[in-house]
């Protein structure tokens, strides 16, 4: 199924909004709310999930308001449906399930844009701020493309169809060994191609030497992109991914430890001292500053606190550390967000020979990071969650036969 287009909203073309909660009090408020707006027009509400797919087909909406709890049909079995049919932008509210959840980044992967908690939505405290939040998350909502999303696919890159072999790297000079499947399985070690040392074969994860690295750097909405890309990666690749996400510390481990169960790629919360090995992914939030830092024939992973790369946000500090060391073998991909942080981070590995990548507009949640990136280098690449996956693999094959030491 094709992308649902993006809503262009214009005074003659008010973006159209479906309510579906089972709670007509909160189906009310939100009327009120809307019914100001000449650009937000509420073309019908809903008590469930089966009239909220009968009234999509009738209505077809631009953005969807959607309960989580509630009788009949749940708001993940709606959404379900939904994203296998008729994908419409959706924005998760729930009375139940705080944002930062594990249900919270269920609806995320299942296809909705935004997530909110209803209890912390609606304090009570200030309802002209909340009027205006959810006003303008139904505005972002309306100007992403969504596309079908089949629930019974996991998502989780399984390897090409009839492999066989797994990369090991002799921890003495390097050298990169193919080792047949079943010959993994049945020894304990194989012999070095170059120096004929003995390599150990473990069920154990063994460290493996990275041959490049992608920097993804996310904003306001990156969730959603990164669970549509890191549950695709193989966890043979050589490559390495590092992931800056502005948000708070706690919600950027709550998210790790989701990430992790449902992807087969290594995916671990980023901590002071780890060492860099292929076929991983280490996630930080933005408070912290992350450089590369040699050791022992190996990089580690540095926080700073340097006031010089405080001064300048995550996503900078670690691809401005990366790009003199690696060069051509690092790439800068800056997902949705509001920040201005990352664009002078693509510049520095521009100049470095790296490769700067912009997730299409079209698929952000918040474009503000990715239009001024692409304003200031038109000429930087733009690439939805497939195609950027996609970039990753073709970099995993290009780099397969390089070692990167320090």
């Amino acid at each position: 199924m094709n992308p649902r287009t993006a809503k262009i909203t214009t005074q003659f073309s008010p973006i159209k909004v479906l309510i579906v909660d089972d709670s007509w009090v909160f189906r009310k408020i939100l009327r009120d709310i809307f019914k100001r707006m000449q650009h937000i027009q509420v073309v019908d509400d809903a008590a469930n999930g089966i009239e909220a797919l009968e009234q999509i087909i009738i209505s077809r909406p631009d953005v969807l308001i959607l309960d989580m709890e509630m009788p009949l049909m749940d708001g993940i079995t709606t959404l379900q449906h939904l994203m296998i049919h008729t994908p419409t932008p959706t924005i998760i509210f729930s009375s139940l399930s705080e944002d930062g959840t594990a249900r919270s980044f269920d609806a995320l992967k299942y296809g909705a844009v935004d997530f909110v908690d209803k209890a912390s939505f609606f304090k009570g405290n200030d309802m002209a701020a909340d009027n205006e939040l959810i006003i303008k998350k139904v505005i972002q909502a309306s100007t992403i493309s969504v596309k079908s999303i089949d629930p019974m696919q996991s998502g989780v890159c399984k390897g090409e169809a009839g492999t066989t072999h797994h990369l090991v790297f002799c921890e003495d000079c390097g050298t990169r060994n193919v080792v047949d499947t079943q010959a993994r399985s049945m020894s304990g070690s194989v012999q070095c191609s170059h120096c004929g040392d003995e390599v150990k074969l473990s069920a154990n994860e063994r460290f493996r030497r990275f041959s490049h690295v992608m920097v993804m750097g996310a904003g306001e909405g990156g969730y959603v992109n990164l669970l549509q890309i890191i549950p695709s990666l193989s966890p043979e690749m050589g490559g390495t991914v590092i992931v800056i996400i502005h948000d708070t510390p706690e919600k950027v481990s709550s998210f790790v430890k989701y990430l992790a169960s449902i992807s087969s790629i290594k995916v671990v919360r980023g901590q002071d001292g780890l060492a860099v090995e292929g076929g991983s992914c280490y996630i930080f939030p933005g408070t912290e500053r992350v450089i590369f830092s040699p050791h022992s024939g190996h990089y580690v992973l540095r926080i700073t606190n340097d006031p010089g790369f405080l001064k300048q946000g995550a996503i900078n500090t670690t691809l401005t550390s990366l790009a003199p060391i690696l060069k051509e073998r690092l790439t800068g991909i800056i997902l949705s967000g509001s920040e201005n942080d990352g664009i002078k981070g693509i510049e520095v590995i521009r100049n470095h020979n790296g490769t700067g990548v912009s997730l299409d507009v079209s698929r952000c949640f918040c474009k503000d990071m990715n239009a001024k990136l692409i304003r200031k280098f038109p000429e930087t690449l733009i690439a939805d969650e497939q195609a950027i996956v996609e970039l990753i693999e073709t970099l995993d094959r290009q780099n397969r036969k390089q070692v990167v030491m320090a």
